[in-house]
């Protein structure tokens, strides 16, 4: 009951930060009505109302993940930040084939189909951003020079 209310106070402090983070976006008006911060307001609503909901209604019982389970998810979410970290760096194509590949290696894809799944989301994810959605994307600031 205890775990539940910690990941709930989490949801909470992370919607709020979210949500904070999205007030600093600003776009003219005529570029898009909608602008950059719908999404982000709308991730920060769903992480309080999740948060809330698990704070005022936990479980009784909890089952934290077995040991393995809990270091692969934990390596996941060390390779999105780094995938976050390594974007500007080296561009959407690579920055998204790594990532892809190593969580497809992480629960135990073959490195070959891992390389290749991940080149086909960058390849597709690119195409509709790009040139369906006219969205830019990072090159890469290693790209440039």
């Amino acid at each position: 009951m205890t775990t539940d209310r910690i990941a709930g106070s989490v949801l909470v402090v992370a919607g709020t930060l979210t949500g904070l983070e999205a007030t600093t976006f600003d776009v003219a008006f005529m570029t898009d009505p909608v602008g950059p911060k719908a999404l982000p307001f709308l991730v920060a609503v769903m992480l309080l109302v999740a948060g809330v909901r698990t704070i005022a209604r936990p479980r009784s019982e909890v089952a934290l993940p077995p040991r393995p389970v809990a270091l692969r998810m934990g390596a996941a979410a060390l390779a999105f930040l780094g995938y976050a970290a390594i974007l500007p760096w080296i561009g959407f194509f690579l920055a998204t084939t790594l990532v892809v590949a190593a969580l497809a290696m992480l629960y135990r894809g073959p490195v070959g189909g891992s390389l290749a799944a991940g080149m086909a989301l960058a390849g597709t994810l690119w195409l509709l951003f790009v040139r369906i959605l006219a969205l830019p994307l990072p090159v890469g600031d290693l790209w440039i020079r």
